[in-house]
C-alpha cells in the first residue's frame, strides 16, 4: 500500500513538473509573438519615415538640379543634394529588409509553416 501511495505521488508530482514546463512554453511563445509584433510595429513606422525622407531628398535633388541649371547654384549642391538621397535611399533598403526580417520572425512565433512547391514542409514531412 505504501508503495503504491508512493507511486502515485511520483506521478502527481511528474504530472505538475510536466504542466510547469508547458506554461513555460507558452510564457515563452507569448513573449516571442509580442517582441515579434513590437520590432516590426516599430521597424515599419521607421521604414515609412525613411520613405518619406527618401521623397523630401528627391525633392532636393530637383530643386538643386533646378538652381544650377538657371546659374543660380554650383553644382556641389547638386551633388551634396544627390549624395542625402542615395544615403536616404540606402537606408530605405536597409529598413525594408528589417520589416521582412521581422515580419518572417513574427510568422514563425505565431506557429506559422509553410509548404514548399512539392507540397512538403521544410523539415521535409507531408504536411
Amino acid at each position: 500500500m505504501g508503495r503504491t501511495r508512493a507511486n502515485l505521488e511520483l506521478k502527481k508530482a511528474v504530472q505538475e513538473e510536466e504542466l510547469l514546463a508547458y506554461e513555460q512554453t507558452v510564457l515563452n511563445a507569448l513573449r516571442e509573438v509580442e517582441n515579434a509584433l513590437i520590432a516590426s510595429t516599430k521597424e515599419e513606422e521607421h521604414r515609412q519615415a525613411t520613405a518619406k525622407a527618401v521623397e523630401a531628398n528627391r525633392t532636393a535633388v530637383e530643386l538643386a538640379t533646378a538652381l544650377y541649371t538657371a546659374g543660380q547654384n554650383d553644382f556641389l549642391a547638386v551633388l551634396d543634394a544627390q549624395r542625402s538621397l542615395y544615403v536616404a535611399e540606402d537606408a530605405l533598403a536597409q529598413s525594408s529588409r528589417t520589416v521582412s526580417t521581422n515580419l518572417v520572425a513574427l510568422f514563425k512565433a505565431l506557429g506559422g509553416g509553410w509548404q514548399t512547391e512539392e507540397g512538403a514542409t521544410p523539415d521535409g514531412s507531408g504536411s
